[in-house]
């Protein structure tokens, strides 16, 4: 075998490459410390790091390859310094870093090489620390760290408990990016579920309509499931649900500052399903939860001027228009389009035209 190899950026046709050098680790840690460490399947390794991927992009990647074989891999983290008064740590610009390297490359220079890759990609950024995690019972690991000078500056420690039983989530359980668990909302025509991983195919095909594939998301279809399964803080993203049948999505994005309290809504429908009644059911649905439950006095939503059928729904549901917003969002020709901010407040609508509150 030849132990001759190349460090170059990782680009993204090196997926699956990626996700098979951090399934080969996964199977490590939990030989080295199988009390905190499993080894899952590598499909969901490849699903775990498109959902990372959306919710913390890295700013680098580096591979080592040898005979066009990835052998290993540096994923790289700017972190800028947030200057908060009173806070007793130096602020630093740091780069932190994850890194994997293939059983049979291990001891061969490719560690070094990709760490050495790193730290001079984080010089260019100004970065002024590397830092990483390392388990305690890696110890190969943990003689290349400090080969390298790296030193343990801290120590985290944890102790074994047991759970009250009560307290464990039960599967059908959904929690949001900010840990909360997503309530399921019924109206009148509609169901409105937490999304989950496993909706990617569904949401994949969904996202391919043409009918949605000409307003939504030039960056295609895989990238905006994606991005709506990675979710983010303060956004929660449902299935809507005719009779069983996947029919389409809608999203609320929540601000939390009290001074600007109000929250947003995004949602698509199949064409199958459209002309129905049923997004008007499903907004509604949503409209009054968002009132009524997480207490919202203002909800928005913008749609391309050009989608009447959208706006006619909307105005339905009692959404006013506020204005355009002049050249808003590219379009699938690239160039920018107008939207129409429209917005609805709870005192405008009426609690009958908006239904009983979803159960």
């Amino acid at each position: 075998m030849t132990t001759t190899f190349t460090i170059r950026p990782a680009t993204e046709a090196d997926a699956a490459a990626e996700a098979a050098i951090e399934h080969a680790s996964a199977i490590h840690h939990a030989t080295v410390d199988p009390d905190r460490w499993r080894v899952p399947a590598l499909e969901d390794v490849v699903s775990h790091r498109r959902h990372w991927a959306m919710a913390k992009p890295r700013d680098q990647g580096l591979l080592a390859v040898a005979d066009d074989e990835v052998v290993g891999m540096l994923e790289l983290w700017l972190r800028r310094p947030i200057a908060v008064v009173g806070n007793a740590r130096i602020p630093r610009l740091e780069v932190t870093l994850g890194i994997a390297v293939a059983p049979a490359w291990r001891g061969l220079g490719v560690g070094t090489a990709l760490l050495q890759a790193g730290e001079a990609w984080a010089r260019e950024q100004g970065a002024e620390r590397m830092s990483l995690w390392v388990d305690g019972f890696n110890t190969g690991a943990r003689r290349l760290y400090e080969r390298l000078g790296y030193v343990a500056w801290g120590q985290e420690m944890d102790k074994a408990i047991e759970p009250e039983a009560a307290s464990i989530d039960r599967p059908s359980l959904v929690r949001n990016a900010d840990g909360e668990v997503v309530a399921t909302l019924v109206g009148d025509l509609v169901t409105l579920r937490p999304m989950r991983p496993d909706d990617r195919p569904s949401l994949i095909a969904l996202l391919e309509d043409p009918s949605i594939a000409a307003i939504w998301d030039t960056r295609g279809a895989e990238h905006s499931a994606d991005e709506l399964l990675a979710g983010d803080a303060n956004f929660t993203v449902w299935a809507i649900e005719v009779d069983g049948e996947f029919a389409g999505s809608i999203q609320a994005s929540e601000e939390p500052d009290g001074d600007y309290r109000h929250a947003g809504i995004d949602i698509f429908v199949s064409t199958r399903f459209q002309d129905r009644g049923l997004g008007t059911d499903a907004l509604r649905t949503l409209v009054r939860y968002l009132i009524d439950i997480r207490g919202h006095h203002r909800i928005t939503i913008d749609p391309a001027v050009s989608n009447t059928r959208a706006i006619r729904s909307y105005e339905k549901v009692g959404f006013r228009p506020v204005g355009v917003m002049r050249r808003y969002e590219r379009g699938k020709d690239g160039t920018f389009h107008d939207g129409l901010l429209m917005d609805l407040l709870a005192e405008d609508v009426p609690a009958d035209r908006l239904g009983e509150p979803p159960r």
